[in-house]
């Protein structure tokens, strides 16, 4: 970045020198001014805006979750001049714009009549109105298996059992301040088993359990999600009935939003998924996979003040759950009455481009808005789009829905033969959320058992956390701030 600015600064020099051989005096500029916008690039490659104000001063806008100081102290500024002025310091070098007092640039009209001061430093950022989302993501901590303490080997995948060696078809949830995985394949193996329910710290990573089970039993915990607040929610199995528990932190005792008589993890390859949209201890909408067929059918339940209602309902997306790798999923947008939701599917033959899909159906199930083809650049990156769908039947690919500060979006996976990929979307499907929200990652993925992704919005701090598992990986998480 250094080098593109150095070459723009000399471009703009020798442009200057080009007009001082070719004009007089009289058309040299007069005015000696940063102009259009200034900007600055962190240390940790962190960008972050800045408001140009009336009286010569620039504040740089940082958000309150970020160590400004930390930051800013080695930080490389991006600006403009007018025509033909000159600044000092140099602008290519990076400054400590955390230090007392700022950093002062003078800049000096191409006439050399005129001078002009700026003194830059930082200031706290505002908040964005509600219903503009968040402002930026913050890429966290990422561990791979091997690092979160699965036996394996990270990256072969000529072990005896695929499923318990790399290739892990986890569960996993948010839980206030942690983060709970859940292995299906380990359970099914030895419900005491270590691996079967691990805890981790949300921000580190690190091993913290374990979440208080109450009286469940691990066998009948066949899946876990989370709800708009950082819940853990678990849907338990007792033959033909499913209850949902839930927990606020990895002790609490698990409390019950009741139970209905249905079976909503019949899939016996674990392509099993559910999604809670709102407030599991207030008002809600859970959805669940249904049995598979031609209709692509789910189920659809209410939560009124933390309580199951008694009977569900059934919706239809018009895609069939039952072709490719035999994978759909849906999730609101939102926990209104009558909520649109994303829909992700897998579509015709399988580890092919196009074979993930994405929808928007409203509330009754038609669609308004598709996801772009593959190999396109709407969204900005080659992986991101439709994708492959990986060749094993009862591969995930999820998709997932959240507002955040008053605006929805949907986080899809995707990716080829060769890589997982993932990325969040503005609700209409045709736009990256963020830069930083534009993941991809090298690994053999078409035999995997894809992927699967959990996220919820803290509001009293006004930043959203995502976590993406990624089979035959591990574990990548970002937060989202509300700040501009």
């Amino acid at each position: 970045m250094k080098t593109v600015k150095l070459k723009l600064y000399q471009a703009l020099a020798l442009s200057s020198i080009i007009l001082l051989g070719s004009c007089n005096d009289e058309n040299l500029g007069s005015e000696a001014q940063i102009i259009n916008s200034f900007s600055v690039n962190g240390k940790s490659n962190t960008f972050f805006k800045a408001v140009i104000n009336a009286d010569n001063t620039i504040t740089i806008k940082v958000s309150p979750q970020i160590n400004a100081e930390e930051e800013l102290d080695t930080a490389l500024p991006t600006f403009y001049l007018s025509k033909g002025a000159t600044v000092t310091p140099d602008p290519t070098l990076a400054q400590n714009f955390a230090q007392d007092g700022g950093v002062k640039y003078t800049v000096t009209s191409e006439d050399k009549k005129n001078k002009r001061d700026y003194i830059v430093s930082w200031d706290l950022s505002d908040k964005l109105s509600y219903g503009e989302g968040f402002s930026y993501a913050e890429i966290g901590s990422r561990k791979n298996f091997v690092e979160l303490g699965y036996p394996g080997e990270f990256k072969n995948f000529n072990l005896p059992d695929s499923k318990l060696y790399g290739d892990l078809q986890m569960y996993h949830a948010y839980c206030g301040d942690h983060i709970v995985l859940l292995s299906q394949a380990y359970v099914a193996t030895s419900a005491s088993s270590p691996y079967a329910l691990k805890v981790v710290d949300k921000n580190t990573l690190n091993e913290a359990g374990p979440l208080n089970l109450g009286s469940i039993s691990i066998g009948n915990l066949k899946m876990i999600s989370s709800d708009y607040k950082g819940r853990c929610v678990a849907a338990v199995i007792n033959g033909n009935e499913t209850e949902f528990f839930y927990w606020a932190k990895i002790s609490d005792a698990p409390k019950s939003a009741g139970k209905i008589a249905i079976n909503m993890a019949s899939a016996s390859d674990l392509s099993n998924n559910f999604q809670v949209a709102g407030d599991i201890a207030g008002n809600a909408w859970i959805t669940a996979l249904a049995t598979r067929g031609p209709k692509g059918e789910h189920y659809r339940i209410k939560v009124t003040n933390g309580k199951l209602a008694s009977n569900y309902s059934t919706i239809e997306t018009g895609y069939s759950s039952a072709d490719c790798t035999s994978f759909q999923m849906i999730s609101p947008l939102d926990d209104s009455d009558q909520p649109s939701f994303v829909v992700g599917d897998t579509e015709g033959a399988a580890n092919t481009a196009n074979s993930v899909k994405c929808y928007i159906n409203s509330f009754a199930g038609s669609t308004s808005y598709v996801i772009p083809a593959y190999w396109q650049n709407i969204l900005q990156a080659w992986w991101v789009g439709t994708g492959f769908a990986p060749a094993r039947t009862g591969a995930r690919t999820p998709v997932s829905a959240l507002p955040i500060n008053g605006k929805s979006y949907v986080v899809i996976t995707s990716g080829t033969s060769w890589w997982h990929a993932a990325a969040v979307l503005n609700a209409n499907l045709q736009t990256l959320a963020h830069e930083n929200l534009n993941i991809a990652d090298g690994v053999n993925r078409a035999w995997s058992f894809g992927s699967y992704v959990d996220w919820y919005y803290d509001q009293d701090k006004d930043e959203a956390y995502l976590a993406v598992w990624f089979g035959r990986l591990g574990l990548y998480t970002y937060k989202m701030t509300c700040y501009e």
